[in-house]
């Protein structure tokens, strides 16, 4: 077991002195190896996010270097409460810390850290932990044992189509009549085309990608979130991050050299990410998503990927073509007993209103 020397508490990612090779390795070791554990995805949201939160980076370094990485932030509650969650929540779909090496060690640590700055916070809640991951049980035992009181509940299924040692039934799946026929409907009526965009391809299509989840969204209980200019800038920037890659992935379906539907995804780590699609609502009764999905599907057949990961989320398409579904966990750390018990009472009341739908 390797010896702990240092573990600090840093206000910026350029502070933690990593360069992005560094740090991409450190996050390949890692339970959790996604592109939101990246440093483009970190990065690109503290330079567009970062003034709105105070962001925490607790590093931890054995004799080797950095072992552990803990990119959090602390930011009000909507009563005020001075809560620490994991950096870039809301936006990424899987959250976990960077560790290699001894994790129950590495974990202590930044317990430690976050223990030992409890004036400096009320609660702390991680969500969207991936339900393979031990951080969870791990972090929990570790607060219990020092006295906090804690919280964990499922939170979000993550459906996916399985596809190394399942091609056939992938194959099946891409072949559903139900995809089929929304295709050729588009293809009888016109020219159908399909882009892959990756690094600097990206970048002209943006705005396009932008206004058109725009007007599919207008007028409807949901309005796009392009419509805030930082999620704008925050596409942008992650773009141009990762320009030089290949893991962000514009698809785009032409119908007559016009986009019909389009989607912003990664490709990473042998895995196809679901993220964001948009399509042109004018064509929305024959359901061009549908038509993308059946592209994307075949992208990552085409190119033999591990898996097509439909990330977060329990829509209704994703169950009719998807093979597998896990799920996403929170856990909430409480010092005052008081908000404990209000949550934990919130959370029975909820899971009873659940059981009688």
């Amino acid at each position: 077991m390797s010896t702990l020397t240092e573990t600090r508490l840093l206000k910026s990612i350029g502070a933690l002195g990593l360069t992005e090779e560094a740090w991409n390795a450190l996050a390949s070791e890692s339970e959790t190896n996604s592109i939101f554990q990246t440093y483009q995805w970190m990065s690109s949201w503290e330079k567009v996010f970062g003034g709105q939160c105070e962001p925490w980076y607790f590093s931890v370094a054995d004799p080797s270097g950095i072992v552990g990485v803990a990119p959090l932030m602390v930011k009000p509650g909507l009563m005020g409460d001075r809560i620490v969650r994991f950096l870039g929540d809301g936006k990424a779909d899987y959250c976990d810390f960077l560790i290699k090496g001894e994790k129950q060690q590495v974990l202590e640590a930044i317990c430690q850290a976050l223990f030992a700055a409890r004036e400096q916070w009320d609660v702390i809640e991680l969500n969207n932990i991936p339900g393979e991951s031990s951080t969870a049980a791990t972090v929990q035992s570790i607060c219990q044992c020092a006295g906090f009181r804690v919280l964990q509940r499922d939170l979000y299924p993550s459906p996916a189509l399985l596809i190394k040692g399942h091609e056939e039934e992938a194959q099946t799946i891409f072949n559903k009549a139900g995809l089929r026929r929304r295709q050729n409907y588009f293809q009888r009526i016109g020219r159908l085309t399909v882009k892959h965009l990756t690094g600097t391809a990206v970048l002209p299509c943006l705005e396009g990608f932008f206004d058109q989840h725009i007007a599919r969204w207008a007028d409807s209980a949901s309005p796009s979130l392009f419509l805030n200019e930082r999620n704008r800038a925050f596409y942008q920037e992650l773009a141009l991050a990762l320009a030089d890659k290949k893991w962000l992935l514009l698809s785009v379906v032409e119908l007559d050299d016009r986009p019909l539907t389009m989607h912003y995804g990664f490709d990473f780590n042998e895995r196809l990410l679901w993220y964001k699609p948009s399509f042109d609502r004018v064509h929305s009764k024959h359901s061009p998503g549908l038509v993308l999905l059946r592209h994307l599907i075949g992208y990552a057949l085409d190119r033999k990927r591990v898996e097509f990961d439909f990330t977060i989320g329990d829509e209704p398409f994703k169950s009719r073509f998807s093979n597998c579904t896990r799920k996403t966990v929170s856990i909430q750390i409480y010092q005052d007993p008081v908000r404990y018990y209000l949550a934990l009472s919130k959370q029975k009341l909820s899971a009873a209103k659940r059981s009688l739908v």
